[in-house]
């Protein structure tokens, strides 16, 4: 009588079919699972969007106790900050503007390149940057906390028109390293939520795709 076939092959072979499947459902598992959320007095700040790792933050958000958000930065197309402002937080920075608080990011590369530039831009919707009539800017038609300052780039330079924009250059943040940006973020009318896209610029790419925006009338 002819000996048995093994059957291991057969439950290798599951094995793998499962562990396929396995990483199938990995990937296929929306962000917002893992996702870090981070609230200090009415304010809260999220990473749900991806790109970057939330890790803590701190501060309440005035001129001497600024926002002090600390993240890892793992995608090189950077990633998208959501925010929630309590209308009742007001405003921190004396500005004109209904709400406003001071931030100070601090960025770990931990995207394998070197960065030659970062810039940070304003969405009032989600992929759309933000135009004049949302009332969204890095306290825009104000003093309060400029001149922005980065460490690790030695030029700043603000967009209020057409978009509200801020490019950090000149400067080589290496994989592994850091960079330390401080501004302000006002609205003059509140939002339900509110969006910083933070887009890393390294040597292999002089610049990521931007969006052109909508003019700002009045």
């Amino acid at each position: 009588m002819a000996a048995m076939a093994p059957r291991a092959p057969r439950l290798t072979a599951v094995a793998t079919a499962a562990a396929v499947i396995g990483v199938a459902l990995s990937l296929a598992c929306p962000a917002s699972l893992h996702a870090a959320t981070f609230s200090l007095n009415g304010v809260t700040f999220s990473d749900k969007l991806g790109g970057f790792v939330l890790e803590r933050v701190s501060g309440q958000g005035s001129m001497d106790d600024p926002f002090v958000i600390v993240e890892r930065m793992t995608n090189t197309a950077g990633g998208i900050l959501e925010f929630r402002v309590d209308p009742a937080y007001g405003n921190k920075i004396n500005s004109q503007h209904s709400i406003g608080f001071a931030l100070i990011k601090v960025i770990e590369n931990g995207t394998g390149f070197t960065w030659n530039a970062f810039e940070l831009e304003l969405q009032s919707k989600l992929g759309i940057p933000s135009d004049y009539a949302d009332g969204l800017s890095f306290g825009q038609a104000s003093t309060a906390g400029r001149p922005f300052t980065a460490k690790g780039f030695s030029q700043v330079t603000v967009l209020d028109e057409p978009y509200d924009r801020i490019d950090f250059e000149e400067g080589k943040i290496r994989a592994g390293g850091e960079v330390t940006l401080r501004f302000v973020i006002t609205e003059s009318l509140p939002l339900a939520v509110a969006y910083l896209a933070q887009r890393p610029i390294n040597p292999l790419a002089e610049s990521y795709p931007r969006p052109s925006g909508h003019s700002k009338n009045g």
